[in-house]
């Protein structure tokens, strides 16, 4: 530890009084936010003051916000010293008592202790050069109980009533976008990075970050693998996404696989989970009610108006099912669309040759050979005489059944044979039960759960005009 004078006395987080001058505080910086520079109103000439923000923790329930006020120069220089995860001793640092209803306190992380630091040129922050294990545990100790998560689905299907709030967020991570440099109006360079996590609830939820702190740790990130607890998200409406997304603010305390139950569980079942779009699609097609109960007849017309009307909706569940009875106006089985694909018979990616290309798959680790996976991915388009649906997904049980074949027996067979199946249904009308589901901004999958031949006489009854 550094050299501390006689007059300085270490004091913990918990032990801090206002009346306490000349103390030394040794903590780990848990969150730190992006300094801020703005003209010295006392200066007689033009000289900019600089003020950043931190987190201190010594104690798994002992934390506090910490600002330091200096010159421009020196506040920025400390920001690109020190970071999370970094030990630190401040030293005759100001104690002041925090206030109820003090605005300031909104822009700030949630902290147990009742005061906060302030530093300006008679303190300072250095390095501990101590042994700073007992600190470096404390990472992975969240600021919040995770156990007041609220789920990914919860986020998306009640966002009208939390938009502009904060709320705490467990996910697993799902994908990590491009890190993306913005100039601003004000000629600031700034970068931001866009993830997705998971959960058990929903598939994906987008949050933007634009600390640069919290964007240097996610580069350590991996899908699967990595599970993050972030405290205090606010949550908006994105044009863009046509979705409810989280941003990262000032509030914002990010733990990365923090210690819990919930952690554990989320990981678990992270492993396997369905993060590919087609994985979601085939998983939410699975948890559909049987075929058979799809009963409510539309037209091609009314399904495109309530596709229409549900992408304009920023609220409420964002999936339907229809049965429709259409012409097969599409189905190229023998052509030179695809019809097949080939999966990891291990963690079920796509392949575009013989061996597995995700770098996460354990197959590269393990010396047992695993299959392939061939199934169906069939592109079918329905018309009847109000319009046509384009890009509809066949595959899975659905087109097995339908074509009274696996995939790999039909992988195998002859285009002769494929011209046969395909003049099954082509042009033929058709009942079709669908489900409509929205994952993300892009367009609705259009999935066909089940496909027969249609009664004639039950056309005839049920048949919308519209």
């Amino acid at each position: 530890m550094a050299t501390i004078p006689v007059s300085l006395q270490k004091v913990s987080i918990r032990n801090l009084d206002p009346n306490l001058d000349n103390v030394l505080i040794v903590g780990i910086i848990i969150g730190k936010s992006r300094p801020k520079k703005f003209l010295d109103p006392k200066a007689e000439v033009d000289a900019y003051r600089g003020v950043w923000s931190f987190t201190l923790r010594d104690s798994p329930q002992d934390y506090i916000n910490v600002t330091y006020w200096n010159s421009s120069e020196v506040v920025f220089q400390a920001n690109d010293k020190f970071h999370t995860g970094d030990v630190v001793e401040v030293i005759n640092p100001r104690i002041i008592i925090r206030k109820i209803n003090d605005y300031s306190e909104q822009f700030r992380p949630m902290v147990t202790s009742p005061f906060g630091l302030s530093l300006n040129e008679r303190s300072s922050i250095i390095k501990h050069d101590g042994d700073p294990r007992r600190y470096l545990t404390l990472l992975r100790y969240p600021t919040k109980p995770v156990a007041g998560f609220m789920a990914i689905r919860d986020v998306h299907n009640n966002g009208a009533n939390i938009k502009d709030t904060h709320v705490d967020i467990l996910g697993a991570i799902r994908g990590l976008g491009a890190i993306r440099t913005i100039n601003t109006k004000n000629k600031e360079t700034l970068q931001v990075r866009t993830i997705e996590v998971f959960d058990h609830t929903a598939p994906s939820l987008k949050i933007e970050i634009w600390e640069p702190d919290i964007i240097s740790r996610s580069i350590n990130w991996k899908p699967r693998v990595t599970a993050v607890f972030f405290a205090d998200l606010r949550i908006c409406w994105s044009s863009f996404e046509r979705s409810y997304i989280a941003k990262v603010s000032s509030r914002t305390i990010v733990t990365e696989n923090p210690h819990g139950a919930e952690v554990e569980a989320l990981l678990s079942y992270a492993q396997n989970a369905p993060i590919q779009t087609f994985e979601i699609v085939d998983q939410l097609v699975t948890a559909l009610p049987d075929p058979s109960t799809i009963q409510d007849v539309m037209s091609i017309k009314q399904i495109q108006d309530k596709i229409n009307h549900l992408q304009e909706s920023t609220s409420g569940t964002k999936q339907f099912t229809a049965l429709v009875f259409a012409f097969v106006s599409s189905l190229d089985l023998d052509g030179l669309s695809r019809t097949l694909i080939i999966k990891c018979g291990r963690c079920k990616a796509m392949m575009n040759g013989l061996q597995c290309e995700n770098s996460e798959c354990l197959t590269a680790f393990d010396n047992e050979v695993t299959e392939p996976e061939i199934v169906f991915a069939i592109k079918v388009m329905l018309t009847d005489h109000t319009g046509t649906l384009t890009n509809c997904r066949f595959s899975g049980l659905a087109a097995e059944q339908a074509l009274n074949c696996t995939a790999q027996e039909f992988s195998n067979m002859s285009d002769d044979e494929k011209c046969v199946l395909k003049w099954k249904y082509l042009m033929e009308r058709c009942a079709v039960r669908i489900a409509v589901l929205f994952i993300g901004r892009q367009n609705p999958i259009i999935s066909i759960v089940h496909l027969t031949l249609a009664n004639t006489l039950e056309v005839a009854r049920r048949l919308p005009v519209y």
